[in-house]
């Protein structure tokens, strides 16, 4: 089978439900407005709270007992916050930021849940939604496990440049300011391993920064050291 045909696009939640759905589950919550530096969610606590994003970003973040805080994943448009707690009633295993002024839908978890208990449409595409979500983050830590801080801020580079990169003369440019300490938090490191990296990876004349702004000349040596043909989804994005 060619790389071609293997490729997938991970679904949103809300592409997997049918109008009839998503209209259900508009009459079912609440839609609130909440503002950047808003916690939807608090490590260790349970939440009595599910939420759709209807627009806005919410970024999931843990937080490790001497303070260092580790960035887990952007969560946005037409995703779930919360939805590990639904049939366990766990506490959270990570803070919920909202990182954009936030439009949301709230759902009490108990209404959520006998909503899916009922609407087996719902739960099927729960399940489904479930399931890619758990691969972007095995995948998040197979880059950190298996190839090391290296290999994760490789794995970061490739994801912001999907969602941020322009094309320009000299490759892709990141249209964003990255700054070493935001690296450092999506990899678990400190900003000091991460300008040893990047220093390593200007001098092989991987990519270039200036002024925050990363462009990067050979985006294929990223991507054979992680192996990126090997992965059978087209989405990877922070």
């Amino acid at each position: 089978m060619s790389q071609e045909a293997k490729v997938q696009t991970l679904p949103t939640f809300y592409e997997l439900v049918s109008k009839e759905t998503r209209q259900l589950l508009y009459e079912t919550g609440s839609e609130i407005s909440v503002t950047k530096g808003s916690l939807l969610l608090r490590e260790g606590e349970l939440p009595d709270y599910i939420y759709f994003i209807n627009k806005g970003q919410v970024r999931l973040t843990k937080t490790s007992s001497e303070g260092k805080v580790f960035f887990l994943q952007n969560k946005k448009q037409n995703d779930l916050i919360g939805e590990l707690s639904l049939f366990n009633h766990l506490n959270s295993q990570f803070n919920a930021e909202v990182t954009q002024d936030a439009e949301l839908l709230r759902f009490k978890r108990d209404e959520l849940e006998k909503l899916m208990i009922n609407k087996q449409e719902l739960s099927v595409a729960y399940m489904q939604w479930l399931s890619s979500q758990n691969h972007i983050m095995m995948a998040q830590f197979r880059d950190l496990v298996f190839c090391g801080k290296q290999g994760a801020v490789f794995s970061i580079l490739i994801k912001l440049s999907n969602e941020y990169g322009i094309e320009v003369k000299q490759g892709v440019l990141i249209n964003r300011k990255v700054t070493n300490q935001e690296l450092a938090n999506y990899v678990g490191a400190t900003r000091e391993s991460i300008n040893r990296i990047l220093k390593r990876l200007i001098k092989q004349n991987v990519l270039s920064v200036n002024t925050k702004y990363i462009t990067i000349h050979n985006i294929d040596f990223l991507k054979n050291h992680l192996r990126c043909h090997n992965c059978p989804f087209e989405e990877c994005t922070v």
